[in-house]
C-alpha cells in the first residue's frame, strides 16, 4: 500500500511508503536504525511541524548517517501538506487501488 500525503495527518512518518512510494527505511536505512521504536507511530504532519523528525534522531551519526540525512533531507524538503486535503491510500495489488 502506498500513502498519498495530503494534510499528513494519518500517514506514519517512519513507516508507511509515501515518499514516492518508498519508506523512510528504503531511501535512508542507517537513519532510520538510529530512530528509537517508540517514535515510529509519527504521522507526516507530526514529523514535518517544525522538523521535529531531525530531533528523533539518537546517537552519534556517522559519515554514512550524515550522507543519508542529507538525501532524506533533499526529498522530504519538497513535501508540501495541504491542510484541505485527506491523506489517501492506494492498493498497488488492484487495478482499481
Amino acid at each position: 500500500m502506498v500513502s498519498e500525503v495530503g494534510n499528513g495527518a494519518r500517514t506514519l512518518f517512519w513507516s508507511d511508503k509515501w515518499i514516492h512510494g518508498q519508506r523512510v527505511a528504503d531511501i535512508a536505512p542507517q537513519v532510520f536504525a538510529i530512530v528509537p521504536k517508540r517514535r515510529i507511530k509519527r504521522t507526516v504532519f507530526e514529523a514535518l511541524t517544525n522538523h521535529s523528525w531531525v530531533s528523533e534522531l539518537q546517537g552519534a551519526l556517522t559519515v554514512g548517517d550524515i550522507n543519508e540525512f542529507l538525501g532524506l533531507w533533499d526529498v522530504i524538503s519538497t513535501v508540501v501538506l495541504q491542510p484541505d486535503v485527506e491523506d489517501s491510500f492506494i492498493w498497488r495489488l488492484s487495478s482499481d487501488g
